[in-house]
């Protein structure tokens, strides 16, 4: 039986999550009996905090979600790849330890875990290893090419608290993308998952040259009532090889409109749901903007197949970033006393950004990372933000504030 409140201590008082309404949300000390006596959410309400004290050093007691690259390896050579998978890492964790990491991750308060790649299906124990988080109580999102989904894997894969994202990138890009996988196989995969009663969600990724596929996609997701989520195309990793592919300013105002439909039709799902990846994903945006902070190393963490700590995936590109290995330290010890200067970096810090127009926007500027400023700029402290970037939070942030006037924007 999986927990109908999820809670973690924090200095503040305590991090809450709600299973059947997926909500989420800070609270005071004195709600504790209520957790002990697993009162319904509603009288939780009045130890809701609408605000926390706020340092340099801020952080949560633990991620909310986690990213577990459980291998390298990959079966398909991606132009995009972050991680520029293809072949395993020389001294990949083995099973026993992705076991024991999961152990710490339960102990010091983790609330979710995204099994990421390389291709996870890909690892020979990868069900059982998905069949172990899920019995520890964690809510799993599983990101995969989708080439290795057949019916005998999928009878594995947990039904509750558990999304599995299939990418796919558009009806002719999605093959020059990836080149070992079509369209067509992959919406097969997609229905197949549907069929068996697993959530799904799709996953792509906007250059500057498939947008026009990408109406075909979200007709699809919505017939489906998959999630659809789209990612502009980012120069890391493999794709440092292919800066031709970065979306231009252009191509974030033609996509508007599309990115709104999008978006409304995120909200009706997601009210229809309980707890998620994406629900965890999207408090770590309002609380970035709460805080003027990026919410990597605050409330996200990524782990690599060989055991390394980073803040998140883009910290993952470069090796400094690391807070040490799972071999050599706990999680606890690495997330208490790692990544201070991301953490000590607020909004304010950034250059330029009080004459931006979108700096002071209520929607929040996706731009303002100092590790994506360093890989644009060579300095962490310089707008980072892209054309494309720009240009999406003018237009849809200008689309979403005149329908929704007190909605906040910055969720993706």
């Amino acid at each position: 039986m999986r927990k109908r409140t999820r809670s973690r201590i924090e200095e503040f008082g305590y991090t809450l999550a709600f299973a059947d309404t997926g909500d989420i949300g800070f609270y005071s000390k004195e709600a504790a009996p209520l957790i002990n006596a697993e009162a319904e959410q509603q009288e939780f309400e009045p130890f809701r905090l609408d605000t926390v004290p706020i340092g340099d050093s801020f952080r949560l007691s633990a991620p909310l979600i986690v990213w577990f690259e459980i291998t390298r390896y990959c079966n398909l050579p991606c132009l995009h790849c972050y991680v520029e998978a293809g072949p395993k890492r020389t001294n990949e964790l083995s099973t026993s330890e992705i076991y024991a990491i999961l152990n710490q991750l339960k102990a010091k308060g983790v609330f979710s875990i995204v099994f990421c790649g390389g291709e996870p299906f890909a690892h020979p124990d990868f069900m059982s290893i998905v069949k172990y988080a899920h019995d520890l109580g964690f809510v799993i999102s599983i990101a995969t090419n989708g080439t290795y989904l057949s019916q005998s894997v999928i009878d594995e894969i947990p039904r509750e608290e558990c999304v599995v994202s299939v990418s796919l990138d558009g009806t002719e890009s999605h093959k020059k993308m990836r080149h070992l996988s079509t369209y067509e196989e992959t919406i097969e995969k997609l229905k197949l998952l549907k069929k068996n009663g697993i959530r799904s969600a799709v996953m792509t990724t906007l250059t500057n040259s498939n947008l026009a596929e990408l109406e075909e996609i979200f007709e699809f997701t919505s017939q489906q009532d998959l999630f659809f989520g789209v990612t502009p195309f980012s120069p890391v990793g493999r794709g440092k090889r292919f800066p031709h592919l970065t979306p231009d300013g252009n191509v974030a105002q033609s996509a508007s409109p599309l990115y709104f439909r999008n978006y409304l039709d995120r909200i009706e799902k997601m009210q229809r749901i309980g707890l998620c990846v994406q629900k965890f994903l999207s408090f770590s945006y309002r609380l970035s903007h709460a805080i003027q902070r990026e919410f990597c190393g605050i409330s996200l963490a990524y782990i690599a197949s060989d055991g390394e700590v980073y803040p998140c995936s883009v910290c993952m590109s470069a090796k400094k970033y690391s807070a040490g290995t799972l071999r050599e330290a706990s999680f606890a010890e690495l997330w208490d006393t790692s990544f201070k200067d991301i953490r000590a970096v607020s909004f304010n810090d950034f250059k330029g950004c009080a004459s931006c127009d979108i700096g002071s926007a209520k929607h929040a500027c996706a731009g303002r990372c100092p590790v994506m400023s360093e890989i644009y700029t060579g300095d962490p402290l310089l707008c980072g933000a892209s054309d494309f970037l720009k240009q999406a939070n003018r237009s849809n942030g200008a689309r979403i504030a005149a329908h929704l006037p007190s909605a906040e924007t910055g969720d993706g």
